[in-house]
């Protein structure tokens, strides 16, 4: 089978479903447009399919009919709450967007699994393709998990990709592989200080939340430098701070939100740990009370060495050595893909293809022009399939 000859005979579909994928930007855990316009494809190719996540993911299996492992291959179907500023043809017009590439994830994979289907006869067991909604927030993997995806038949290995430029060490066009440990932890708080406002021209008469919204900042700003070890991989980042809606008031109450990214369950413990003691202190030193909620959101994500190693080959195979890139460095990302890791050996890995702007530049994922090179996408689905035939056989 020439892998890439197939691939590239659908490289057209693939761009095509891409936009169509661009185009419905759905956040969350609600993705109805994407589930459905999934399964059309699906019913078009008489491919079954369960639905999960009160029909919001959808999984299909390609069964061989010859007995052997079973491969999961997932991808991420929710965008992001941002407004495009892109000036594409097919740009979103909802207020979301893909601004992570996920559309992209959505059509390799779709391609990938039509491939496949028609290509039964020439590998053993079957193939899990996982649709999953909610990779942004709050994470669908693990609901997903709970759902029993994993299950029926039972899933022996999974992959999956992330397109754009996430990675920026790995060179345009090629695909980025690690070994290990690659993407952090992610967890979330949330802090409210709850004061007495006022009059601005009297604060003798309040209990002012704002200084205490700054205490808590600056103390949350110094676990890092002053109680964590320097070669932890941490990230401790206060996202959003508000309190107040006029010049001449104090607020009775504000709020801070933040994220913790780390690599050591027992660091992430004790960050949640002082970031609670610190807010404890503040506030009711200075007269306030409190609400503190911590989140543990997703695990860090460790590729397992063999089924990478095994990845490493199949692309050297497809599509020769030169687009093989070891990326050295672990990102302090999130991505909900570490709880099916958690469960089964698998890896993640990626493909370099941000796409220049009219003037030469491009923008990062998550960003309001973020694009990507819709010529780069078919090299993904042969690396999938070239594996999918590999570990299978």
């Amino acid at each position: 089978m020439d892998i890439v000859s197939e691939v590239k005979k659908r490289e057209k579909e693939l761009i095509k479903f891409r936009r169509e994928f661009h185009k419905m930007p759905e956040i969350g855990l609600e993705t109805p447009e994407t589930a459905k316009f999934i399964k059309k494809i699906l019913e078009e190719n008489n491919i079954e399919y369960e639905n999960y996540i009160n029909n919001n993911g959808v999984v299909a299996v390609i069964d061989s009919g010859k007995e052997g492992k079973c491969l999961g291959i997932r991808t991420d179907m929710d965008a992001l709450e941002i407004k495009e500023e892109t000036d594409l043809p097919f740009k979103s017009t909802n207020g979301y967007m893909h601004a992570c590439g996920h559309d992209s994830h959505m059509a390799g994979v779709l391609i990938t699994l039509l491939i496949l289907n028609d290509n039964k006869y020439k590998f053993r067991g079957k193939v899990k393709f996982i649709f999953q909604p909610g990779e942004e927030y709050p994470g669908g993997a693990e609901l997903m998990i709970k759902e029993g995806v994993l299950e029926n038949p039972r899933v022996d290995a999974i992959v999956a990709l992330h397109a754009g430029g996430i990675f920026p060490e790995v060179p345009k066009g090629k695909i980025g592989v690690k070994n290990g440990k690659l993407m952090a932890s992610m967890d979330k708080f949330h802090i409210e200080v709850l004061g007495q406002g006022g009059h601005g021209s009297t604060p003798e008469d309040t209990i002012d939340p704002i200084p205490v919204l700054c205490d808590i900042v600056q103390g949350i700003n110094k676990i890092k430098s002053r109680e964590i070890p320097l070669n932890e991989h941490v990230t401790i980042s206060v996202c959003k701070i508000q309190a107040g809606f006029n010049q001449n008031i104090i607020p009775s109450n504000g709020e801070i939100e933040g994220t913790v990214r780390t690599y050591n369950d027992e660091i992430r413990s004790y960050i949640r740990d002082r970031i609670g003691e610190i807010v404890k202190s503040y506030t009711l030193g200075n007269r306030c009370d409190y609400k503190f909620f911590y989140s543990w959101k997703y695990p860090y994500l460790e590729n397992n060495e063999e089924i990478t190693e095994k990845l490493r080959n199949s692309v050297k195979k497809v599509l020769g050595e030169e687009d093989l890139y070891e990326i050295e460095s672990m990102s302090m990302a999130g991505e909900d893909m570490s709880y099916y890791l958690r469960e089964i050996p698998g890896t993640f890995f990626t493909l370099s293809n941000l796409q220049e702007d009219k003037d030469g530049k491009t923008y990062p994922n998550h960003n309001s022009k973020f694009d990507l090179d819709e010529n780069l996408l078919w090299k993904g689905v042969a690396v999938f399939i070239q594996f999918a035939l590999d570990f299978l056989n």
